[in-house]
């Protein structure tokens, strides 16, 4: 069976906020949104566009089992608070949907091939991803165009391995997903002072 995704924010509070890759004509599959470019991920980013709020893309499957020896996730949260951000995502609560928030234009451009200047902080562990440096790194060649796997879903990602359109285990990378998921991320223009640079590739090429 396919496994399918929505992205939780978690700010101020532990305000919860959820959005639905369904609302954005994307599919909803991990590897079918997770690409620089697609206009649901960076709906996503704008939430977090020079602010903080923590991040997990959800999978349906990944509360069960709930197991801190398989899953990061599971090593962050006590299963009774990430039951709280399933919940919301996969019990369609109204109250923590996004579906009629205004995204604009700016909004879904926020992530490209060609962006440059741009970082993915993790607050928590004080280090950043030169998106710039991530794509030059994780390009391939797809139907005679450069393309590469946003980074964002693929760190926060929750549940990955259970259910069809994952993350390949061939794929390079497969071993940091769901690395990130729950810190408190920010994506801006400005690096924190004293933070460091770290690196990661994603391809789903298996050759890299």
């Amino acid at each position: 069976m396919g496994q399918h995704y929505k992205a939780a924010i978690i700010g101020e509070k532990k305000r919860v906020k959820i959005i639905s890759p369904r609302d954005f004509d994307s599919g909803s599959k991990l590897t079918e949104f997770s690409w620089c470019g697609n206009h649901f991920v960076n709906a996503v980013l704008s939430l977090i566009h020079n602010k903080r709020a923590k991040v997990a893309f959800i999978g349906d499957y990944a509360n069960d089992p709930y197991d801190d020896t398989e899953d990061y996730y599971a090593s962050v949260l006590p299963k009774e608070s990430f039951e709280k951000y399933y919940q919301a995502a996969w019990r369609t609560d109204k109250m923590y949907t996004m579906r009629n928030h205004r995204f604009t234009e700016g909004d879904y451009n926020l992530l490209e091939m060609d962006t440059a200047g741009s970082y993915l902080i993790n607050h928590d562990k004080g280090v950043f991803i030169d998106i710039e440096a991530y794509i030059e790194n994780a390009k391939i060649i797809m139907f005679d165009d450069y393309w590469a796997v946003n980074p964002l879903p693929l760190l926060t990602a929750c549940g990955n391995g259970r259910g069809g359109g994952d993350f390949s285990s061939e794929c390079t990378g497969c071993d940091d997903v769901g690395i990130w998921a729950f810190a408190t991320l920010e994506y801006t223009d400005k690096i924190p002072a004293g933070y460091t640079q770290v690196s990661y590739v994603f391809k789903e090429d298996s050759n890299g």
